[in-house]
């Protein structure tokens, strides 16, 4: 097992929480990082910094929110009332990771935001999806989830894409580093983005490492408390228009007219913001394939429950189209809880190197369906829990000591240009 490089002093690394702590996504990386980083520095506290009071201006802003919906929704626009986590959520999350959080409020403006990083003798700032400035006094990595409004323009306003382009520029031009999720964004900045100054650093595909995680049994009291079937696939994503849930619907129809009795189980927020019909026409799909009594959705869970439900599942599906990480958060829970899962083949998928994972092609229910029967028909062995769990700490550990890195390169405040 990979021991720590580090035995002096370190830097004080605070965590942004907004807008990570905003979506449960975003609580499963923010875990996964102050996980890796306790691994190789054990028994620190990490600070995730929240805001708290609000200027005037936002106030105001903020009385004035629930007319403008009310005048978009007159209008027929979209508006987005996604799912808000709460400070119990992030704590829960937290708590699961193994590490020590304090969560810290400041005043919600990049003055409140340095004094916050000051009174808790923080030294660089972790991710920040928004430029802070380069006159910023303290350290701050940037961080871009995806380049999806390129890729995938036309689920996009042209309003939004100009907005995060903007955005993403500044986070380019002004950070010393950035941080992404695959080297596929890499790949992407490059091309979109060819005058970048900052240092861009992918993150290797590191599932979280909890024993607690695996179970050779399945969860009687989940399964009654969920109502589950006897044997079922899981889809773990929210329920937005890229993750392609209709494909795996229709492919679902093509494994029972085979004779196989199995179902599809889904976990996640089931609203899309963007398209706000969207679940509306999935069940329009279900119910022309005749499908309602083998779908189930159970929304938005509590972590222990979804990955009990997981372990339960006969692999994990993601039949996602487009992704910033490799497989999705779905994918690193299921390598983290040995259980096997179905991804599709786009080129980000490709980077995941650890785990019991078949490809199919990503589009076509029919090719998804064949390697679901496959694994109806030919459980995969599954390598052991020691084994597995060894290799999750190593990597886990890896990740630890790149995170401290890219510390000490933001402190250094200077601009190489490389990309790692």
């Amino acid at each position: 097992m990979t021991q720590s490089k580090r035995s002096n002093a370190t830097p004080r690394i605070a965590f942004m929480g907004d807008p990570l702590a905003g979506w449960g996504g975003g609580i499963d990386f923010l875990r996964l990082c102050i996980s890796a980083l306790n691994s190789v520095l054990p028994g620190t506290i990490w600070q995730v910094l929240l805001p708290g009071q609000k200027t005037l201006w936002q106030s105001m802003r903020a009385r004035a929110a629930p007319m403008k919906r009310l005048f978009k929704i007159l209008l027929g626009r979209n508006t987005h009332h996604g799912r808000t986590v709460s400070r119990e959520d992030l704590m829960r999350a937290m708590r699961s990771s193994g590490a020590s959080i304090d969560i810290v409020n400041y005043r919600n403006n990049t003055s409140g935001l340095a004094r916050a990083m000051r009174q808790c003798n923080a030294e660089v700032l972790f991710f920040c999806d928004k430029s802070l400035g380069t006159y910023f006094p303290l350290p701050w990595v940037g961080y871009i989830a995806d380049l999806q409004h390129k890729r995938l323009p036309h689920w996009f306003t042209e309003k939004e894409r100009r907005w995060r382009d903007k955005r993403f520029t500044r986070i380019l031009t002004d950070a010393t580093v950035v941080v992404v999720n695959a080297k596929a964004v890499i790949q992407d900045i490059k091309e979109f983005y060819p005058g970048y100054k900052a240092r861009l650093i992918a993150l290797p595909f590191c599932p979280p490492a909890k024993l607690e995680f695996f179970s050779d049994t399945k969860d009687p009291d989940i399964r009654v408390a969920y109502k589950l079937p006897h044997q079922y696939f899981l889809i773990s994503n929210q329920f937005t228009v890229h993750k392609d849930h209709g494909t795996a619907f229709v492919a679902l129809r093509l494994v029972r007219d085979a004779g196989y009795d199995v179902h599809i189980v889904c976990t996640g927020d089931m609203y899309d913001y963007r398209w706000p019909k969207h679940s509306d026409n999935l069940q329009a799909l279900i119910d022309k394939n005749e499908m309602t009594p083998y779908i189930g959705f159970l929304g938005f869970l509590a972590k222990d429950d979804q990955l009990a439900i997981m372990r339960g599942s006969v692999a994990v599906l993601q039949p996602t189209l487009f992704e910033g990480g490799p497989g999705g958060g779905a994918v690193y829970d299921a390598v983290s809880t040995g259980t096997p899962s179905i991804v599709s083949d786009i080129p980000v998928n490709r980077e995941i190197d650890i785990g019991t994972v078949r490809f199919f092609e990503a589009g076509s229910a029919e090719d998804l369906a064949e390697k679901m029967i496959d694994i109806l028909a030919n459980p995969p062995k599954l390598p052991s829990m020691k084994d597995t769990f060894v290799k999750l700490i190593e990597r886990q550990q890896e990740l630890g000591n790149l995170l401290l890195d890219i510390s000490n390169m933001s402190s250094k405040n200077r601009r190489s240009g490389k990309d790692v």
